[in-house]
């Protein structure tokens, strides 16, 4: 056997928790044959098809999400309660592998869950330093244990991470704006708990157009229309918080609470249509992202406009 192969899979191992796949072994130089030879001599353990372990090495946590995470695809990320237990929340211990995969990938590992999304994003995740795999940030980690747990360990779940500063609820707002559409599992759940930690601190929708408005202002943009008319085409009642008739760019400042967000995701959605039929779009904003960022809300509406205007000339 290599040498310089045998110590390249034990330093892969070091830094997987004791676990490798058929995939790395073979990039070696190694062929089938000798990982049957090394699986005869118990040397090497076969845990998931095409997934081995050190014999002799311990069946930590980490060794386990590793080789969940080789059996199902490096594309996948250490979610829900796994991922909480990695951040530390307490009541979540680790007792299983959770990972999140493309739809569609279908994967079954005995031992592990294996969620099928595709709304994880990539400001949704980062490497978990302890065990050098992608996991699920915090906020989106409360976000898909909504969809899981019980409303009260939810509930309990957020107050620890917020009274720990390692997020806020409105980090977690932004989030839950991210991926929210009617249906979702645990949409509604973890809406009624942000409704109630943060019911008093909704501005009202004045405030919001006043932020709008002095945003185009710092942007070097026209004033906006406020409490513009619908522009779609048929005749709905109504109007929109403020729109570039030059532009046919509509913008919505969403202050509500969430449980009327939710409610509403579908006529929504119509609204946005309808304009879009009519050869305007609709660019949403909640009070969350404008109170964290409005740089960056600016720098979205400022560029939308540019282009739209570029696009009319």
């Amino acid at each position: 056997m290599d040498m310089s192969s045998n110590d390249t899979i034990l330093r892969l191992a070091a830094h997987q928790s004791g676990a490798f796949s058929r995939a790395q072994v073979l990039a070696t130089g190694l062929t089938d044959r000798v990982i049957e030879r090394r699986l005869r001599a118990r040397r090497w353990e076969r845990v998931h098809p095409g997934v081995y372990v050190l014999v002799g090495m311990p069946r930590t946590f980490a060794c386990r999400l590793w080789c969940a995470t080789l059996a199902v695809g490096r594309a996948s990320v250490v979610s829900h309660e796994a991922a909480a237990a990695l951040i530390g929340i307490p009541g979540f211990p680790g007792e299983r592998p959770v990972l999140t995969a493309a739809r569609g990938s279908h994967h079954r590992i005995d031992g592990a869950i294996v969620h099928q999304l595709c709304d994880v994003l990539p400001e949704h995740q980062q490497i978990d330093e302890a065990v050098g795999l992608p996991r699920t940030t915090i906020a989106r980690t409360i976000v898909d244990l909504s969809a899981v747990v019980h409303i009260s360990r939810l509930r309990y779940a957020l107050d620890e991470v917020v009274a720990a500063r390692a997020a806020d609820e409105m980090a977690i707002a932004r989030c839950l704006g991210d991926v929210a559409r009617y249906g979702k599992p645990g949409v509604k759940a973890l809406g009624s708990v942000l409704d109630g930690r943060m019911g008093g601190r909704r501005p009202a929708r004045s405030v919001l157009e006043r932020h709008l408005f002095r945003i185009a202002v710092d942007m070097g943009l026209p004033a906006p229309i406020s409490q513009m008319r619908f522009p779609g085409r048929q005749e709905l009642d109504g109007c929109v918080d403020g729109g570039w008739p030059e532009a046919r760019l509509i913008v919505e400042m969403d202050g509500r609470r969430w449980h009327a967000r939710i409610s509403d995701l579908k006529r929504d959605r119509e609204r946005d249509a309808q304009a879009a039929r009519a050869g305007w779009q609709t660019l949403r904003f909640m009070a969350e992202t404008l109170a964290a960022d409005a740089a960056g809300v600016g720098a979205t509406i400022r560029d939308t406009y540019d282009l739209r205007r570029q696009l009319a000339a």
